[in-house]
This record gives C-alpha cells, sequence and structure tokens, in this order.
C-alpha cells in the first residue's frame, strides 16, 4: 500500500476504484445534455472531447488535476451528490472553490457531501492508476491506493 499526504479540503472518508485523469474536468459540460440541465442528470460523462468520454463517475475515486468552465459547477456537483450519483471521493490538483462550493453546499443542505483532497503533487498520477482501489481521508489528507 502506498500513502500520499495532500491537503484535505472537505472533510469525510471515501473508498472507490479510482478513475484517473491528466486532463482538466468541466463538471458542467461534461455532465450535462443541453436538453437536460438538472433533472435526472446522469453521473456518465458526456464530453465528447474528455478521455474519460462515457465512464460513469458514480462510486469511483475521481483523480483529476483541476477544475475549468462554469460558475455552475458546484450546482452539477450538489446535484449529483443529492441524488446519490455522486463519486466516493475526488482527488484533485488544485482545488477551486467552484468545485469544492457543490460538496460544502451538498453537506449542510443534504448530509451527503464528499471527501475532497487538493494534491499537487506530480507523482500522484504515475501511482494511481483507473481501477486501482483508493482510500481517501478528507479530514488528514491522506491518500492510500492499495
Amino acid at each position: 500500500m502506498t500513502t500520499f499526504r495532500g491537503r484535505g479540503i472537505i472533510a469525510g472518508r471515501g473508498r472507490g476504484r479510482a478513475l484517473v485523469t491528466t486532463m482538466p474536468m468541466n463538471f458542467t459540460a461534461a455532465l450535462t445534455k443541453p436538453a437536460n440541465v438538472l433533472p435526472n442528470r446522469r453521473a456518465e460523462i458526456q464530453d465528447r472531447h474528455h478521455d474519460l468520454y462515457g465512464q460513469n463517475i458514480k462510486g469511483s475515486v475521481l483523480v483529476f488535476p483541476s477544475c475549468i468552465g462554469s460558475t455552475y459547477t458546484g450546482m452539477v456537483l450538489l446535484e449529483l451528490m443529492a441524488q446519490g450519483h455522486a463519486p466516493a471521493a475526488m482527488v484533485v490538483g488544485e482545488a477551486d472553490s467552484l468545485l469544492v462550493s457543490g460538496a460544502v453546499l451538498a453537506e449542510v443542505w443534504f448530509d451527503r457531501g464528499i471527501p475532497i483532497v487538493e494534491y499537487d503533487g506530480g507523482d500522484l498520477f504515475e501511482s494511481i492508476m483507473t481501477g486501482v482501489v483508493v482510500d481517501v481521508d478528507g479530514g488528514t489528507g491522506e491518500i492510500k491506493v492499495d
């Protein structure tokens, strides 16, 4: 088992199979179809230009470098968390306020936030491969890879 120490952003624990990308995530574009803005949102990546296209993020530990895109990002994530379709945890190279806001609001309003750890070491993408089991502790910032 390999352990990394990042910076805990949102407390909590999550465990799941890693879904790793070196591409930034635009959650608004990736998870929204034009005709389906909020109702019945799916946790499947819809952005045909992203390397995770077609992948379902529900229950995974999503590992990615940063969030890009709209101020609506937090609301997209909030909706996924509220409906029980969110990742188990997120490990992100740079956690910005738009990304974090969805998890904070989901925790406050629905008791359904997810742990987020910021880890800016480049070795993370070399050490975590899609499919391996990862434990994330948002309180301590620990990321354990089986």
